[in-house]
């Protein structure tokens, strides 16, 4: 299993200080947030820069493609005509990612937790599609809302893991359990702390289908740690 720590960072300073305290918790990656509205994202490898000349594994997180051009669009179906030069500017990223010594990038896709139209839904398809030109691995994170219209989409993009939010687990944990490709991991946002109780039985039993295929996520990593200690496995803490 691997635990990694979620929510936005809103400062530079807080950031630093946010590496600090994941290195002082032994986390294998620290997360370096996009805070610039489109590509190229400078001032981000800026900082990959820096989290990874001060001895850092760093994960990107940026803004999904599709979920960018929606609000750069408001949602217009025109807007689909600006998709093929933005997705020139992620391939140019990710190709500088990974010089910058970068394995994993997580794509923040909170469009995908609302219905789609046909016209959208096949952009998803094709942007996806077309990330993998770089070898570096892509975590699709769905936030806002649960993953409900969506869900066989967002189980079928060629990326490496899939995250979502945990709002009713029993029943969302069933439905994506069922159409997550044996290749893929599932990262879990865990509820704030209040009810951890309550997630003891799904993640136990998403465990076991799972196994080191299963992360899970919080903001609080004394949050994660219990959890981990719940379900007796020794593991593996990123960021």
């Amino acid at each position: 299993m691997l635990l990694h720590q979620s929510g936005q960072i809103t400062s530079p300073a807080q950031e630093s200080a946010c590496w600090q305290q994941q290195a002082e918790a032994g986390m294998a990656w620290v997360s370096v947030v996009a805070t610039e509205g489109i590509p190229p994202f400078g001032a981000l490898l800026g900082r990959v820069a820096s989290a990874r000349a001060s001895g850092f594994s760093v994960k990107p997180v940026i803004p999904g493609p599709l979920s960018l051009l929606w609000s750069i669009a408001a949602g217009d179906e025109a807007g689909l005509e600006q998709l093929d030069a933005l997705l020139d500017a992620y391939d140019d990223l990710l190709l500088a990612l990974g010089k910058h010594g970068v394995e994993w990038v997580e794509l923040d896709e909170p469009l995908l937790a609302r219905p789609l139209a046909p016209a959208w839904a096949a952009a998803c398809e094709r942007s996806y599609n077309r990330l993998q030109r770089t070898a570096l691995k892509r975590l699709l994170a769905v936030s806002g809302g649960a993953l409900i219209d969506n869900l066989g989409l967002a189980c079928s993009l060629p990326v490496d893991a899939l995250q979502i939010e945990l709002h009713d687990a029993e029943r969302e944990l069933v439905a994506v359990l069922d159409r997550l490709p044996a290749y893929k991991a599932l990262s879990l946002v865990l509820p704030d702390a209040d009810h951890s109780a309550a997630l003891a039985a799904p993640l136990q039993s998403a465990h076991q289908r799972l196994g080191p295929r299963l992360w899970l996520a919080a903001a609080d990593p004394d949050q994660l740690a219990e959890l981990a200690a719940g379900l007796n496995n020794s593991s593996r803490i990123a960021a």
